[in-house]
């Protein structure tokens, strides 16, 4: 119990919360009314954690060798169901990707195409519901990052969604993408 109440305390440091609290690390969050499940390059199981004050919808990490993916779950619940996925979907593709361990600046696009293909493969969302993105994305300046300004940035996503060869299961399972049965 005391080992737990300490790595929580660690992760609300390293986080940056001095006034920012978090609740228990999930195996299976709840995002945008699905169960979600994320597995980094290596196959380890990526815990989610809710923390506020965070001061981004998401972040990956990986603390003591635990890969995590932290929500602010007040910036979660502005934005529609299918967009929350998508940012979970974001994060757990900076783990799935490496990026955690190597970032570049192309990481961010990267992760963005990621989780917009792995969106339509598993038939998460729609091209509509990409879409509907816009004006999410339209406050965006971008950053320094990575991250594009938000209309170029709705523009990749859009872009990435509509090219099939780009699957990125397959890709992980090192498979061609027709052979994988949904």
């Amino acid at each position: 119990m005391r080992a737990s109440a300490l790595l929580i305390g660690f992760l609300m440091l390293a986080l940056g919360g001095g006034a920012a609290s978090a609740q228990g690390l999930e195996l299976e969050p709840v995002i945008g009314g699905n169960p979600m499940r994320c597995y980094d390059f290596r196959g380890a199981v990526v815990r989610t954690l809710q923390t506020t004050e965070l001061g981004d919808v998401g972040r990956a990490s990986i603390i003591a060798r635990m890969p995590i993916i932290s929500l602010d779950p007040d910036r979660m619940r502005a934005l529609p169901p299918k967009l929350q996925i998508f940012f979970f979907m974001h994060e757990c593709a900076h783990h799935v990707l490496g990026h955690v361990i190597k970032p570049t600046l192309q990481s961010e696009r990267d992760a963005d195409c990621w989780s917009a293909n792995y969106g339509r493969w598993a038939g998460l969302f729609v091209r509509k519901d990409v879409e509907e993105w816009a004006p999410y994305f339209a406050r965006s300046n971008g950053s320094k990052f990575g991250h594009l300004p938000g209309p170029e940035r709705q523009a990749y996503i859009l872009n990435c969604f509509d090219r099939p060869e780009s699957e990125p299961v397959a890709a992980a399972l090192g498979v061609p993408a027709r052979k994988l049965q949904r």
